[in-house]
């Protein structure tokens, strides 16, 4: 168990060193020493900053090859980190210093500048936002903010919204089991968020607000997340079936890649890394046994192979019934 750990951990590290290194420089600008010399202190939590984030994106990139934009764009982040981070006599130090603060200013404009050159050119290419965003951001970033931005759609804009079935396909809801105990969590949601800020509150008000904000965010992906189970059903079209569990999963199996279908699987197999389990908050009663692997993308671009899918809807014999014929 403890090499398996070192091992999850290890690929961390060049993210986690640079990390802790500005940490700690940030921790030194509060420091009597920095406070005597200040523009020494800004001058070296700069560099430590812009050189952190270098060597980050250095390990990061698998041929050690980022590219200059790249590194451009890490400099640029490391100036603004040096700014935002120091302390307050070492920020006023550094913005004394006009040059320092016009060759600051001129990277992050020709990053800026750069990168948007890259990404309307790559919108004309795709006319896709997130890949375009993705040329200039974190891609994984991008995928958050998307997912996140969705989530918000459906809690506050969709109660309206008829269930998302394209024509020719047929469609079988699985939500009338789970959106009663996400209901249940909901409400004790909101218990939780009004006893939580006053209690919170008469300690500290800025982290009562914290917790407030975190709770509301909370309570919108509850409501997202049975406005979603609501919106997209299961389907069955001419060529595959569509599994979908909310915005959580979704994923297409070609009907070929079926090899049987079945109605039990224990709770072991369920955590088989082969078996995709789309039943959320309940036991699943159908289980796509397929003939191949497919492969399955989660919300964050990672990708593994499945040879089982499992799925719970809240009446299967329909569903039995028209994947009999199309198999």
């Amino acid at each position: 168990m403890p090499s398996r750990l070192a091992a999850r951990a290890l690929p961390l590290l060049p993210l986690l060193i640079p990390a802790l290194a500005i940490l700690a420089g940030r921790l030194a600008t509060h420091s009597e020493l920095a406070a005597r010399y200040p523009r020494s202190a800004a001058l070296l939590f700069l560099w430590l900053c812009a050189d952190a984030l270098a060597l980050a994106l250095l390990a990061k990139t698998p041929d050690n090859r980022p590219g200059l934009r790249a590194m451009l764009g890490a400099v640029a982040a490391g100036c603004i980190l040096a700014t935002l981070a120091a302390a307050e006599p070492v920020r006023s130090a550094l913005m004394d210093m006009r040059a320092v603060i016009i060759a600051m200013a001129l990277t992050v404009l020709a990053f800026v500048g750069w990168s948007t050159v890259v990404a309307i050119r790559h919108f004309r290419e795709t006319r896709s936002l997130e890949a375009a965003l993705s040329q200039v951001l974190p891609p994984l970033q991008v995928r958050l903010a998307k997912h996140e931005l969705a989530m918000l759609r459906l809690a506050l804009f969709s109660w309206r919204a008829e269930p998302q079935v394209p024509r020719g396909a047929e469609a079988f809801a699985y939500h009338r089991v789970v959106n009663p105990l996400i209901a249940s969590l909901l409400v004790l949601q909101l218990i939780e968020i009004v006893v939580v800020d006053i209690l919170v509150s008469h300690w500290s008000r800025t982290a009562g607000m914290v917790l407030l904000a975190l709770g509301a965010w909370g309570a919108l992906f509850l409501v997202s997340l049975m406005q979603g189970f609501r919106l997209y059903p299961v389907l069955i079209d001419a060529d595959a079936v569509h599994v979908r569990s909310g915005m959580m999963i979704d994923l297409r199996i070609p009907l070929p890649a079926i090899a049987s279908v079945g109605r039990s699987i224990t709770d072991a197999q369920t955590k088989d890394r082969r078996v995709l389990n789309a039943a959320i908050l309940a036991h699943p009663n159908i289980v796509l046994e397929l003939a191949r692997p497919v492969t399955y993308r989660n919300l964050l671009g990672r990708e593994r192979q499945v040879g089982c899918v499992a799925l719970r809807l809240d009446d299967p014999a329909p569903f039995l019934a028209a994947l009999a014929n199309k198999l």
